[in-house]
C-alpha cells in the first residue's frame, strides 16, 4: 500500500500538480496570464496610490515646488501593464527554469521598468502641459536628457516599487502553491487509506467465509446438516456483500452477522459451542465499521476450540457511556494454548489497523489472555448514531 501511495503522488506530480522544492524555496503555483493580472493589479494599485497620496501631501506643503500629481497618476497607469508583464515572465521563469533564472528575469525587468518610469512621467506632464510647473519639468527633461542623476534616481525609486510589487505577488503564489500541495497530499492520504481499508476488508471477508466452507465440507456426510449450513452460509454471504459496499453500519446489523456466523458453527458442532449476547439498551443504533467484529468472533471459535476444550463459551457484551461505545468478546480456552493465543493473528492485526486508520487515537483495541482459561478482546469507539450525530441514550436496543 505504501508503494501505491508513492505511485499516486508521483503520478500527480507528473501530471503537472503543484510542486514544492525540497532543497530550495517553494516554487509558485502555475499561474496563467489572467491570474497574474488579477493579482498584480490590486498590489500595484495600492503601491501607486500610496506614492500619489504622498506627493499630493507634499504639494500641499510646497505648492510652488512640487508639480501636480496628474503626471504621477498617468505614470502609474502606463507602468501598470509593464509591471504585469514583468511579474508574469518572472513567475514563468521560476516554474520552468528555477529560482536562479527567475532572479535574473526579475533584475532585468526591474532595470527596464525603472528606465521607463521617467519617460512615462514625461508623457503625463505633456498631457498636463497647461500647468506651468508641468511645462517647466518638460523643459528640464528635454534640456538635461543626458544627465545621469535623474535617470538613476527614477530607476532606483521605481525599481524598488516594482520589486515590492513582485515580492508580494510571488509570496502570494508561493503560499497558494503550499496550500494546493497540502490539499493534494491530504486527498492522496485519504485515497490511500481508503485503498488500504478496502484491502483489509477483502482479507477479512474470505477469512471467516473460508472457515465456514470448511465446516460444510467436514459435515458433508450428513445431508440435513449440510443443507442447513448451505442456507445459513448463503444468508451470511448476502449480508457480507451488502456490508462490503459501505464503510460502516449500525451495531444491530454487525451483531446480526456475528449471530449468523455463530449459528453456522453451532450447527456444525452443537455440543461444543455456547454463546451469549448482552447488549445494553441504547447501543443498537451506534455506528461501527462494517465487519469489524467478525475477525474477533472467528478468532474466538478457531482458537478457543483448540487444546482439547470440550465446550467453548463465548460472551459478547456491549455497553456505552455518553461518549464511548465498548464491545467486549471473551471466550474460554485451553490453558495449554497460552503461547499461541498470545500471538496476534492476521484477523486481530487487521482489526487494530482499521481502527487506527478510521479513528486514530479516538479508538482503542486490546486482545489478551486475562486468565489461564479465558481470552478477551475489547474495542472502544467514539459513540455516534449511524447516519446521524451522537447516540441518544434514550433509544431502545433491539
Amino acid at each position: 500500500m505504501i508503494d501505491q501511495a508513492n505511485m499516486l503522488v508521483s503520478n500527480s506530480v507528473a501530471r503537472g500538480g503543484p510542486l514544492v522544492s525540497i532543497r530550495g524555496l517553494p516554487a509558485p503555483a502555475e499561474a496563467r496570464w489572467k491570474d497574474v493580472w488579477l493579482t498584480v493589479t490590486p498590489i500595484w494599485g495600492v503601491l501607486a496610490t500610496a506614492r500619489v497620496v504622498f506627493y499630493a501631501l507634499e504639494r500641499i506643503r510646497y505648492p510652488l515646488e512640487v508639480p501636480p500629481v496628474f503626471a504621477d497618476v498617468i505614470e502609474a497607469l502606463l507602468l501598470w501593464p509593464l509591471a504585469t508583464v514583468g511579474c508574469y515572465l518572472t513567475v514563468s521563469a521560476w516554474r520552468r527554469h528555477g529560482a536562479p533564472k527567475a532572479a535574473m528575469m526579475a533584475l532585468g525587468s526591474t532595470l527596464i521598468f525603472g528606465l521607463l518610469a521617467r519617460p512615462s512621467y514625461a508623457i503625463g506632464s505633456l498631457l498636463n502641459s497647461g500647468n506651468p510647473q508641468s511645462r517647466e519639468w518638460l523643459e528640464e527633461f528635454t534640456q538635461h536628457s543626458n544627465s545621469l542623476y535623474p535617470w538613476m534616481s527614477n530607476t532606483v525609486e521605481y525599481g524598488v516599487l516594482y520589486l515590492s510589487c513582485m515580492a508580494v505577488m510571488l509570496g502570494y503564489f508561493s503560499f497558494m502553491s503550499l496550500v494546493n500541495e497540502r490539499r493534494l497530499r491530504n486527498a492522496l492520504e485519504i485515497e490511500v487509506q481508503q485503498v488500504r481499508l478496502r484491502a483489509l476488508r477483502s482479507q477479512l471477508n474470505p477469512h471467516f467465509l473460508f472457515n465456514s466452507l470448511n465446516s460444510i465440507v467436514s459435515s458433508s456426510d450428513e445431508k440435513p446438516t449440510t443443507q442447513l449450513l448451505v442456507t445459513q452460509l448463503s444468508d451470511l454471504l448476502r449480508r457480507t456483500l451488502r456490508a462490503s459496499e459501505q464503510e460502516e453500519h449500525d451495531l444491530f446489523d454487525e451483531l446480526a452477522y456475528v449471530e449468523e456466523y455463530l449459528e453456522i458453527e453451532q450447527t456444525r458442532q452443537p455440543s461444543r459451542l455456547d454463546w451469549r449476547m448482552n447488549v445494553e439498551p441504547g447501543c443498537a443504533r451506534a455506528a461501527v465499521p462494517s465487519l469489524i467484529l467478525m475477525p474477533l468472533v472467528e478468532n474466538s471459535v478457531t482458537h478457543g476450540l483448540r487444546g482439547g476444550v470440550r465446550t467453548l463459551a463465548i460472551d459478547i457484551n456491549v455497553w456505552c457511556t455518553r461518549s464511548e461505545l465498548f464491545i467486549q468478546i471473551g471466550n474460554t480456552c485451553s490453558a495449554s494454548a497460552s503461547r499461541e493465543s498470545n500471538r496476534p493473528g492476521l484477523g486481530l492485526r487487521n482489526v487494530a489497523d482499521r481502527l487506527d486508520m478510521l479513528f486514530g487515537g479516538g479508538a482503542s483495541f486490546r486482545a489478551q489472555r486475562i486468565d489461564t482459561d479465558r481470552f478477551e478482546a475489547q474495542i472502544s469507539l467514539p459513540l455516534r448514531e449511524f447516519g446521524d450525530g451522537a447516540v441518544s441514550r434514550g433509544s431502545t436496543c433491539v
